[in-house]
């Protein structure tokens, strides 16, 4: 329990980002890039998911005790989650693409 929360702590603190390999050499993405912006941030109703491109990907948002509290596909490049029923407080909002994954913070009204 102590490691899942000290974990969490972390990705409060940093974004993680893994990046796949270019298939052109050495050369790496930036992982400066924007792959998804959350808004509003804080919400109350719905959290909106907008991708900078058009990809696949899936989203889980977690609590801060570790819970997986939602899964879904973003079908297109703007997607909305309802968040109505979620309770007040902060939640890790993870993007995953095929090459890479990033982790934002979201807070809740």
């Amino acid at each position: 329990m102590k490691q899942r929360l000290l974990l969490f702590i972390l990705l409060l603190s940093f974004s993680t980002v893994t990046l796949a390999q270019s298939s052109t050499g050495n050369q790496f993405a930036s992982n400066t890039e924007t792959v998804f912006t959350i808004s509003p941030n804080p919400g109350v109703n719905e959290l909106n998911i907008r991708l900078s491109q058009k990809t696949n990907a899936s989203v889980e948002v977690y609590n801060l005790l570790g819970r997986k509290i939602y899964t879904g596909k973003l079908t297109t490049m703007h997607n909305a989650v309802d968040i109505s029923s979620w309770k007040s407080g902060i939640y890790l909002v993870k993007v995953i693409t095929d090459k890479k994954s990033i982790t934002k913070r979201f807070v809740k009204k």
